[in-house]
């Protein structure tokens, strides 16, 4: 095995686990804690804060993954695992670019205005809908992402 074969291995374990680590510790550790120890509203701005980096870490990683399996194909030609592992970076990165932008604005600015109609006392229900179907989405796209890092695990 090459040097250079070596370090995409390594960049590839790496990348796995900075995955998996940032949204096991968002997920289940700091938005808990957030959660229960500040004001809803302190909550809502300290997380509009942390997610555009929480999703860029998660883009940094898949680019890391899609380079280093990228190069193990080069280095090792085509294999089931590397081929599937190609597949789920690629799946991870789409996900993380889409709650990136755009969900992410599109949710805060759906939330600015529920808020503000909150303030009035007159919520529109369809809005309040929207925003909730864009929030169950974030979701699902962690959740996703989660377990696409968790199957790379398995792979490696």
């Amino acid at each position: 095995m090459s040097l250079v074969e070596s370090i995409m291995e390594y960049l590839h374990a790496l990348v796995i686990a900075v995955l998996v680590g940032k949204v096991v510790l968002l997920s289940f550790v700091v938005a808990p804690i957030l959660a229960k120890q500040l004001a809803p509203e302190q909550f809502g701005k300290v997380v509009r804060q942390l997610f555009p980096a929480y999703y860029l870490l998660g883009m940094g990683a898949a680019a890391g993954g899609l380079l280093s399996v990228t190069a193990l194909l080069i280095f090792r030609g085509a294999s089931p695992a590397l081929s599937t592992a190609g597949v789920i970076w690629l799946t991870i990165f789409l996900a993380e670019s889409y709650c990136r932008s755009p969900l992410t604005p599109q949710s805060n600015a759906m939330r600015d205005q529920l808020k503000e109609q909150e303030v009035r006392g007159t919520v529109d229900p369809v809005l309040k809908a929207s925003w909730e179907r864009l929030h169950q989405r974030s979701l699902y796209l962690n959740s996703l992402v989660l377990l696409g890092g968790l199957c790379l695990v398995g792979l490696a």
